[in-house]
């Protein structure tokens, strides 16, 4: 499970046509906005490697200055690891 947090600096003039392309992504959720062109922003996603791409796709998007990651949160899920790894120091039972 990855959960980020960041904020999207977009043109005033673009604000809302990046607004609607952030919220037609998955896992992406616009919790506030100025007239300035700033979005605060979240994705909520089972995997990490969509977080990073996601944030990608919307620093390339038309009409966005910059992204700014501002918080990350990551929990390896047992399911996404692989069945032949072997488990940390802390997964060993006795």
């Amino acid at each position: 499970m990855s959960i980020c947090s960041l904020v999207v600096y977009a043109r005033p003039e673009k604000l809302s046509t990046v607004s609607e392309a952030l919220t037609a992504m998955e896992g992406v959720e616009i919790h506030a906005s100025s007239d300035q062109g700033k979005l605060v922003v979240s994705i909520d996603h089972p995997q990490r490697r969509y977080c990073s791409d996601a944030m990608m796709t919307m620093s390339t998007m038309d009409g966005v200055i910059n992204t700014a990651l501002i918080y990350e949160y990551f929990e390896e899920d047992d399911s996404e690891r692989p069945l032949d790894s072997e488990p940390t120091p802390t997964e060993v039972t006795p």
